[in-house]
């Protein structure tokens, strides 16, 4: 195929992360470069429904159909994690690059007869567990950190507190209390995952380390109705490598409109502190033009840009013939250092990696 005169064809594998597929298909509607041409979902009529309103071609309940047309070259799953492996092999044995749902399996064995096969195929792997390392803002800290303006980092604190609504619905503005966020066959945690993978594989990239000892308490506070193996309220102290410690609480014990998110990086020399849901602000000291003596200043964040994306991030990466900006490699890892989370809370325990 010449890609100066053919897009890329995209296929979706399920719209069970609907925030996924949804977002894909969104970014990729006016791309020039990329095309979704089929899309998979166990619900006939929203996908009748999801494929007409974006004029998609193909559409089918059977989610192993996709990986297997001609004219799918780069396939996203946005099933379940458990069903996600397979769909994913699928993938890379016929030579399709995959973007991948997050949590992209349920335990490290799974995770590793991925990795081995990615690495046969020669095929590029990108999970959405490293969209923050797309994100303008999450790109300024990784300058800042590289031009060295807070000294080297040596702690974290990460706190994300969301509802449990987005996970009580399998469709945007649609409840349903039994949607596979909410059931542990299908998902390795609860609410503490589903938010602090991105968080732990951010910190991973930021800091250019990794975890090497993990101590978590899982608990459900506020939702006794939770089946008993998925928690709503998490908090984790993750140990790097280097020296740097970080802490992240991550939760589905917000009020439906009381989400907080909170991100500050300590180094020796400085601080950055993002407050995205109270300020809208960003706030920094250290080697910063700003107040004299390193004091603190304050402005906006970066603005999010329109299209782009995982996908489009991929197609760059195989025009340039060099990696993603995270790996199979990279999401192993992360997810290794959620499961370790699990394990301590299980436990009582530290875990080393």
């Amino acid at each position: 195929m010449t890609r100066d005169t053919q897009p890329y064809g995209v296929g979706i594998v399920g719209l069970d992360h609907w925030y996924a597929g949804i977002g894909v298909a969104d970014d990729l509607r006016y791309s020039k470069r990329a095309k979704v041409v089929a899309v998979a979902h166990r619900d006939e009529d929203t996908l009748n429904e999801f494929a007409t309103e974006r004029g998609i071609p193909v559409a089918t309940t059977d989610y192993n159909a996709i990986a297997a047309r001609d004219d799918v070259d780069i396939v996203v799953t946005a099933c379940t994690t458990a069903q996600n492996v397979d769909l994913c092999l699928q993938a890379v044995g016929r030579g399709k690059h995959v973007v991948s749902v997050k949590p992209y399996a349920m335990s490290l064995a799974e995770a590793d007869r991925l990795l081995e096969a990615v690495g046969q195929a020669g095929v590029q792997f990108l999970s959405f567990d490293a969209m923050y390392r797309l994100s303008p803002q999450g790109q300024l800290y990784k300058q800042w950190i590289v031009e060295g303006r807070i000294g080297t980092p040596i702690s974290a604190t990460v706190i994300q507190r969301a509802s449990l609504r987005g996970a009580s619905m399998d469709w945007p503005g649609r409840p349903n209390d039994k949607t596979w966020w909410r059931d542990p066959r299908q998902v390795p945690g609860g609410g503490w995952i589903d938010h602090a993978i991105y968080q732990v594989d951010l910190l991973r990239w930021l800091f250019g380390d990794e975890v090497v000892r993990v101590t978590g308490m899982a608990k459900t506070l506020a939702h006794p109705e939770l089946p008993k193996e998925l928690e709503d309220f998490g908090v984790g102290l993750f140990e790097f490598g280097k020296g740097a410690v970080a802490t992240i609480e991550v939760t589905w014990t917000a009020p439906a409109a009381g989400g907080l998110s909170q991100t500050q990086l300590v180094g020796t020399e400085g601080q950055i502190l993002s407050d995205p849901t109270l300020s809208g602000k960003l706030a920094v000291c250290g080697k910063f033009e700003g107040p004299a003596n390193g004091g603190w200043t304050t402005f906006s964040p970066p603005a999010r840009r329109s299209g782009g994306g995982p996908v489009e991030h991929l197609i760059d990466s195989l025009e340039r013939r060099v990696p993603t900006v995270a790996t199979v490699a990279d999401s192993r890892a992360t997810l290794a250092a959620c499961l370790a989370f699990y394990e301590s809370a299980r436990t009582g325990r530290a875990v080393t990696l």
